[in-house]
């Protein structure tokens, strides 16, 4: 479990980073263009790929938190064992999805590698920028089935389901 926790204070911290430093050169970028008319030209592509990869880490850090868009209502209303049973579902359901973004994300990947496409204004090989969906898509998938195991021994024990709280 130590482990777990080294890596999810270095993802965060990587995304942390990532997030800090393209708000930095966004800065930086539009700041020298208003003032002394150039851009650099390779920040355009940066910054999409810079995305690519927040996006995807962030979506992995978001399952651990819960906080992905879900569907409440019928685990709030249901009695605590059923409820454990849906979600497990739900979440096993969710990393088996994660697991095809992984396979159809791999597959993407060796197909951009093997056209030996490069972007126009970095010459980066396309397939770099994508290596994010996939690997990150694994983290996803495991913290999914984490979740669904959690909740399937939560349903097994007879535990008392965790009810969200509204203000």
């Amino acid at each position: 479990m130590d482990f777990i926790r080294k890596l999810n204070k270095i993802e965060e911290g990587v995304l942390a980073f990532s997030l800090l430093g393209l708000a930095i050169l966004t800065f930086v970028e539009t700041a020298l263009r208003y003032a002394v008319s150039y851009t650099f030209p390779w920040f355009g592509e940066f910054a999409n790929y810079s995305l690519i990869f927040c996006t995807y880490l962030g979506a992995s850090i978001g399952v651990k938190y819960g906080t992905h868009f879900s569907m409440e209502a019928l685990t709030e209303y249901c009695p605590d064992r059923t409820s454990h049973l849906l979600k497990t579902l739900a979440y096993l359901l969710s990393g088996i999805i994660a697991i095809l973004i992984v396979y159809y994300g791999t597959l993407h990947l060796l197909s951009l590698k093997s056209f030996g496409v490069k972007s126009s204004a970095m010459q980066l090989p396309m397939y770099i920028p994508y290596i994010p969906i996939p690997l990150f898509s694994i983290s996803m998938a495991f913290r999914f089935f984490t979740l669904s195991f959690s909740h399937w021994k939560s349903y097994l024990k007879k535990e008392p389901f965790e009810r969200v709280r509204r203000n």
